[in-house]
């Protein structure tokens, strides 16, 4: 008796569920997905898609497509509601309800996709939290639960859907959940496999990729990969490769963008074209785009974070790379070092200990001595050419520069018994940063009674 219960409850709800036809204005994208006998696996860029007046709360219901084989499907945004496309007639499209699926209002935001021609909904939001769980459907019943190895928040906000392969890569971005306290710190990139139902971890999104806001994103089966339009550039990403390319085509790059107030939307990849139309026309248009209009940019989607060996040889390099930069810095240093050297023993050609003044010493002398009795002085340049060092750096004419007035100095104090400056440094009025150089009359009188 259950059992009939059971089964009149069952047949009941469904042939209330396929009394619910809606007639929807038709459209040249619908009208073409409505025709076609391919299977397109993802229809993006639908959020203002309205199809028929259906309200949740006091809300307008949006719709997502799908198109496999068995025919066009809309699917009611969190709801688990699926409408199939039933036929067309005089600028209309039906579409007929063919689920009993019972409101749960937990999957917002769902990945929905088609894949050998089973209808699936991953994860989504609702009541406060977001979850990361696989269902399919089955037509005229609820949807059922598929068992995954590990469950992430997941939501459509960025992913890209390899039907061929059967996997889909998706973005777990940063978020709190407040149900239970869980935080992700990290935009992290997941790689699920439906097939054997399992998510794995590839690593943490490129810091300099920002995924989270975008005007766009079509799958591109041809390209394999996803185009998007982010930061005023449109990218493809493939997630299999682990590669960015950025779209140099300017004129599709124009096309794709549209006029302003306009807004890309119904897309989809059909027998190597992308189709489209924009929120202020509908005309269907399209346009191929191949690998040759891009340029391969140079850093990956995401940074693997499970690979032990690849940290190390990160860190190995830079400690190569450090220890080759402080062996150039150190060689430098000695360089310098001993071309000062050199250039002072240019300036000395005499023994080095001697305390009889050499010829340049002399002659640098005697000008000081010119200058200082008609009351000027020495600029840093003058001295600068008098030593031969006008185009050396600043750093070694500074040095020979000291070396060469403290070696004169001391030989006047030995040779005349004195603890005196007899080159004395004054700042120069003009520049205070600047030293000018003069030798005073008393030093001057006692120099020149030597020569005598």
């Amino acid at each position: 008796m259950k059992i009939l219960f059971t089964t009149i409850v069952l047949l009941f709800t469904t042939l209330i569920a396929n009394s619910q036809t809606y007639n929807a204005i038709n459209s040249p994208s619908l009208s073409y997905l409505y025709n076609s006998t391919n299977e397109i696996s993802t229809i993006s860029n639908t959020e203002k898609l309205q199809l028929f007046p259906l309200f949740i709360g006091n809300k307008q219901a949006k719709f997502k497509l799908i198109k496999n084989k068995n025919g066009l499907f809309a699917l009611v945004d969190g709801t688990g509601q699926v409408y199939k496309a039933a036929n067309t007639n005089a600028g209309t499209i039906s579409f007929t309800r063919i689920d009993s699926t019972h409101f749960s209002g937990n999957t917002f935001g769902s990945i929905d996709f088609s894949n050998k021609e089973t209808i699936y909904s991953f994860g989504g939001y609702g009541f406060w939290n977001r979850n990361g769980q696989l269902s399919h459907f089955t037509p005229g019943a609820e949807w059922s639960i598929d068992k995954i190895n590990k469950r992430y928040t997941t939501l459509n906000t960025f992913y890209s859907y390899d039907s061929k392969k059967s996997i889909i890569y998706y973005i777990l971005f940063p978020w709190n959940e407040e149900s239970t306290n869980e935080k992700i710190k990290n935009s992290s990139v997941i790689e699920f496999d439906i097939d054997k139902k399992e998510n794995t971890e590839l690593g943490n999104l490129n810091p300099a990729i920002n995924l989270e806001f975008k005007y766009f994103s079509i799958d591109m089966p041809s390209l394999n990969g996803i185009i998007s339009y982010n930061d005023r550039e449109i990218f493809l990403y493939n997630f299999s490769a682990n590669k960015v390319y950025k779209l140099i085509n300017e004129k599709i790059k124009d096309e794709l963008i549209g006029k302003a107030g306009s807004e890309l939307q119904n897309t989809f990849e059909d027998n190597g074209k992308l189709y489209y139309s924009f929120s202020n026309d509908s005309t269907l248009r399209s346009l191929t785009i191949t690998l040759n209009d891009f340029k391969e940019e140079p850093y990956p989607i995401y940074i693997t974070t499970n690979n032990a060996k690849y940290k190390w040889l990160v860190i190995l390099f830079i400690g190569i790379v450090l220890g080759i930069l402080t062996i150039i810095i150190i060689n430098k240093r000695k360089a310098k070092n001993k071309l000062v050297v050199n250039l002072i023993e240019e300036v000395y050609t005499t023994d080095l200990n001697s305390n009889e003044f050499n010829t340049i010493e002399t002659t640098l002398i005697n000008k000081l001595i010119e200058k200082s009795n008609s009351d000027s002085f020495l600029t840093v340049e003058e001295l600068n050419t008098y030593l031969g060092i006008k185009k050396k750096t600043i750093e070694i004419q500074k040095r020979v520069r000291t070396e060469a007035i403290n070696r004169i100095n001391q030989k006047f104090n030995v040779n005349f018994n004195l603890e005196t400056s007899f080159i004395e440094r004054i700042r120069s009025d003009e520049d205070r940063r600047y030293f000018n150089y003069v030798i005073n009359k008393e030093n001057s009188k006692i120099y020149l009674r030597h020569l005598k």
